[in-house]
Parts: C-alpha cells; sequence; structure tokens
C-alpha cells in the first residue's frame, strides 16, 4: 500500500490535550496540525488561524458548541477519539454538514471485555472475596456464596458496537440477551424491549452501553432500579449520567438490588461515598478501553478518518 500523501495545506486543529501523542505525530506526518498550549491560548489560535482549520481531532471532552464553531467557518470534519459525543454540539455539526466520525468499533470489544469482567466480579463478588484472602479471613471461616451467570436474561439498554460485543460474548457463555435501543433494529434476533423500565423488569442482568449526554440523563432513574430484584445485577461502562447513583446506593444498601459493577461515575473522579462503602459493587477508574491497544486502534481510527476524507475531497 502507497503512503499517504501529505497535504500540509490543511490545517488540523487538536482540539483535547487528551488526544495521545502518537497520534498528533501521525497527523503532523500529513496535515499541518494546530495545537493550543493551554484552554486559555485557544481564544487567540482561533482569532489567528480559524478561518483556514478544516478538520478536528478531539476526545469529545472538549467541548464544541456553536459558539466554537462559529468561529471555524471552513470546518469539514470532526474526528473524535472516543465514542462518547456528549460535549460536541451534534446538531449543529449535522445543520451544517459537517462529518463526525467516532472510535465506538475501535473500543468495542475492549469495553465489552471489561463489561463482562464487570458482571463476574460483581456477581461473583471477586473483590470482597480477594480481601478475605489477603486479610486472613479464609483461615477462620469460608466466603459466601455469590451468583453464577450461565442461563441468566442479561439486558442491554444499548446495542451499537459495544452492546452487540457485549452480547457475543454473554450468548457464549450461555446467557439469554435482550436489548432496548430508541428502535427496534431490523433483523436482530434477540427479544426487543421499548423502554428502559421493562427491559430491567425482565432481565438479571442490567447492561448500560448507550450514549450519555442530556437527553439521557438518569434514564436509568429509581423506577427503572427498582425493577430490577435482589439477586440481580447493574453494570454501567456508558456514562455516569445515565444512572441515578443516590438511588442505586439506596437500592444496594437496602437489598433491593444484589450487586452493582461501575466504570463511569456521574462527576469523575468524585464517587459517592456511599457506594465506596458498599461490598456488593465494583467501582474502577473508568478503565473501558484503557489498554495500549485499543489507544493504539482509536488513534489510528481519528487519523484514517482525517485522512480518508481529505483524499476524498482531493480526488
Amino acid at each position: 500500500m502507497s503512503a499517504p500523501v501529505a497535504q500540509r495545506d490543511v490545517a488540523i486543529l487538536v482540539l483535547s490535550a487528551g488526544v495521545p501523542e502518537a497520534t498528533v505525530a501521525e497527523l503532523a506526518a500529513s496535515f499541518e496540525v494546530l495545537r493550543p498550549a493551554s484552554p486559555d491560548a485557544l481564544a487567540g489560535l482561533l482569532e489567528r488561524d480559524g478561518g483556514r482549520i478544516r478538520g478536528i481531532a478531539t476526545t469529545g471532552k472538549a467541548r464544541l458548541d456553536r459558539a466554537l464553531l462559529a468561529r471555524l467557518p471552513d470546518l469539514e470534519i470532526v474526528a473524535c477519539y472516543s465514542a462518547g459525543l456528549d460535549n460536541i454540539d451534534t446538531t449543529a455539526l449535522a445543520e451544517r454538514g459537517i462529518v463526525l466520525t467516532k472510535s465506538s468499533a475501535a473500543l468495542a470489544e475492549e469495553v465489552a471485555d471489561l463489561a463482562i469482567a464487570l458482571m463476574v466480579m460483581a456477581r461473583r463478588r471477586l473483590v470482597a472475596a480477594d480481601r478475605h484472602v489477603r486479610s486472613g479471613h479464609w483461615r477462620k471461616e469460608a466466603f459466601p456464596l455469590g451468583q453464577g451467570s450461565a442461563g441468566k436474561r442479561i439486558g442491554l439498554l444499548g446495542l451499537g458496537h459495544i452492546g452487540s460485543a457485549i452480547a457475543r460474548r454473554a450468548v457464549a457463555m450461555g446467557m439469554a440477551p435482550r436489548y432496548c435501543t430508541r428502535r427496534r433494529i431490523e433483523g436482530c434476533a434477540y427479544p426487543y424491549y421499548p423502554d428502559a423500565l421493562s427491559l430491567a423488569a425482565d432481565s438479571d442482568v442490567f447492561i448500560v452501553a448507550c450514549p450519555g449526554g442530556p437527553a439521557n440523563r438518569h434514564l436509568v432513574d429509581r423506577e427503572v432500579i427498582a425493577a430490577l430484584r435482589p439477586d440481580s445485577t447493574l453494570v454501567n461502562i456508558a456514562r455516569g449520567e445515565i444512572l441515578d447513583e443516590d438511588a442505586l446506593g439506596e437500592a444496594l444498601s437496602d437489598g433491593r438490588l444484589g450487586s452493582a459493577g461501575l466504570d463511569v461515575f456521574a462527576h469523575e473522579p468524585n464517587v459517592p461515598e456511599r457506594l465506596m462503602s458498599l461490598d456488593s459493587v465494583v467501582l474502577l477508574p473508568h478503565l473501558g478501553s484503557a489498554t495500549h491497544e485499543t489507544r493504539q486502534a482509536m488513534g489510528a481510527t481519528v487519523v484514517a478518518a482525517l485522512r480518508s476524507h481529505f483524499e476524498r475531497v482531493r480526488s
């Protein structure tokens, strides 16, 4: 395969500090890369070069709203390094016909692995079991029995790249997937549920794998959590704001919900004290895509999207 042609006349703005250095270096091999030295320096960069910027590379954590877009009259494409688009005004992009890409496919398998790991860790109480061994309590008493997963109903709130990857793993484990999305997916063999409440009522394991953002804030609310049972497990690998964390803590404390596994939180890195005090919940520091291989693949997705777009424009 021939190397991509460098397009030094195309200016790409690296909007987020979180875009890896290796990805920035790859972009610099093909484009003119503009990168503010600090968040405060962005205004000056846009004042000077905003009219030349045709592409953006971002992690999705930096805000990209109408006010910022108004300063980028020639913007053609935004390539997002993550699956989350919470801080990107997708409506404004669509209105201007600006292309938006994200890295969902590149990170789906890794996040799905973590979702299954959280499910097993929570249902078998593996973190508490590890503590049981290290503390010496195993010499005094056996560890309590946990909950199995084979043969259980697994409800997926969201069936995109990540939800589908979780479903494939669940089937291999002998579980029975069912799903809830805004619209039924044509050709999908899994049972469909029109809302989170009905899905929760028919799930032994309930996994949140849908987009975040204001529209889905507390989509998993007190009523949805109450529809689960004392032997059920709730897992969130999507976005923290989707889940009512206060209601979850109450349900776990009262024994109305058996266990939970959380990789994301509403106010990261702050985690509710109640959740941290419970053995029935496994807490992770937002590790979904956090492997060397997947982060490299995510960066490659950003570079490929920008190169492909401008090569098409040139041809």
